[in-house]
């Protein structure tokens, strides 16, 4: 065994298991912050890391959080807080569920939530877009029919993963198919064959859930002026529009409709930015400490011997394809961000592929799958902290009722064991 490569990934190893293991000893995840958790591995990483000085193994990871795209993550969620906090104070949240509720029978709720996330995601390519645009209704949602706030959570970040994963604007998708040297619409179609059967059950199983909801209330009039921010909001992200632009015209909209309307006046604004700011930081904190200590780990050479492990033990097309998922899965879990895992390990996909005869399509949507499905079931991803942030629950509540990603592991698993080798057409 390479004994610095397990140091390097070591940091990993500590996390799970002080996580995992504090909250099997007090038998409750949502006392463990996992703040908490992350600092206290963050300071193991540092101690771990040789040849460098004290003030240079911070500098590393310094740098892992400073990334431009870590960076613009901190600044959508500071915007969404503030979106949020803006829109509840001046109706708009309220007034948007007031007209689903007026228009959509209770049972549907679940499943109306579900696609409309479905919906948004594709076309945007943007699953944190989708899940900031759409989390404050889902909130109001629980609130108005007594649902269960972990429930809808789940709901629309399993939505954002659903759009995400199949959308042609997804950075994931382009970085994948581009690695890959496959077509954008030959990847969407590998992908849609593994979706679609883990996408019918989990909106089944919306509908029954949906159907044991007691009576919801209908408003008799709902306020349909007050909705303006988010039919622009959505407008604009179906459109194409960059979220961050998006969300800081819906705060603009929030604040002249809010000062018209007599929602709120200037200082009451003032107070919502305030607030929106604050409760997205706990998750800025996360974020940075999240990527610092990926950074320190790639450093170390914990990535490098993470690959190295993994691709021992292939020996044909399909513990190839199983490799590619199990490697691609295992970074996301190491750098809660899948589109630096895809990055990392592109090439070593391509070769494997080439090596062992895995369709180069199926390589990308492997990639791009796996990685989606780790993504939404670790409590430290962007996405569940996302949805926690908004609902203030603990994010390994939210995890139990994640159906869908569960439902497209599986998929992907008999994908590989039972699925026929194919071969990309003009593919070399």
């Amino acid at each position: 065994m390479d004994k610095k490569g397990f140091i390097g990934i070591s940091p990993m190893i500590f996390f799970i298991v002080l996580y995992l293991g504090s909250a099997i000893i007090c038998g409750d995840f949502a006392k463990v912050p996992l703040v908490s958790a992350f600092f206290i591995t963050s300071v193991y990483a540092v101690a771990i890391t040789r040849g460098l000085s004290l003030p240079n193994r911070v500098r590393v990871y310094g740098r892992g959080a400073g990334k431009t795209k870590v960076l613009f993550m901190i600044w959508l969620f500071i915007a969404a807080g503030i979106f949020a906090s803006c829109a509840e104070a001046m109706g708009s949240v309220q007034a948007t569920v007031d007209i689903i509720l007026h228009v959509l029978p209770g049972k549907f709720l679940y499943i109306g939530l579900f696609t409309a996330g479905c919906v948004l995601s594709m076309a945007t390519g943007s699953g944190i877009g989708s899940i900031v645009a759409l989390m404050p209704i889902a909130i109001e949602m629980a609130q108005v029919s007594g649902g269960n706030y972990a429930l809808f959570s789940a709901i629309v970040v399993s939505s954002a993963m659903f759009g995400d994963n199949l959308s042609f604007i997804s950075d994931t998708t382009v970085i994948a198919t581009t690695s890959q040297g496959c077509e954008l619409k030959d990847k969407f179609r590998m992908n849609l064959k593994l979706v679609v059967i883990p996408a019918l059950i989990v909106v089944l199983l919306y509908f029954r859930l949906g159907s044991s909801m007691g009576d919801v209330p209908v408003p008799e009039h709902p306020e349909y002026w007050k909705i303006l921010p988010y039919i622009t909001l959505l407008t604009m992200a179906i459109c194409g529009v960059d979220v961050l632009i998006t969300l800081l015209t819906g705060i603009a909209l929030c604040a002249v409709e809010g000062f018209i309307l007599g929602s709120f006046n200037y200082f009451e604004f003032m107070t919502a930015i305030g607030d929106g700011i604050l409760d997205m930081g706990f998750l800025v904190m996360l974020i940075l400490m999240a990527s610092g200590l990926a950074a320190l780990i790639q450093h170390n050479g914990g990535m490098e011997w993470l690959v190295k492990v993994c691709t021992k033990f292939v020996t044909g097309r399909r513990s190839a394809e199983a490799c590619i998922a199990v490697l691609t899965g295992l970074l996301t879990l190491c750098t809660s961000t899948n589109t630096i895992a895809i990055i990392t390990v592109g090439d070593i996909v391509r070769d494997l592929s080439k090596k062992y005869g895995v369709d180069p399509r199926k390589a990308a949507s492997l990639m791009d799958t796996s990685s989606c499905i780790v993504l939404e079931l670790i409590p430290y991803s962007s996405h569940i902290l996302a949805a926690a942030a908004f609902t203030g629950i603990a994010t390994t509540s939210i995890i139990p009722y994640m159906y869908y990603p569960m439902l497209l592991g599986i998929a992907v698993i008999i994908s590989i064991i039972f699925g026929r080798k194919t071969v990309a057409p003009g593919i070399q």
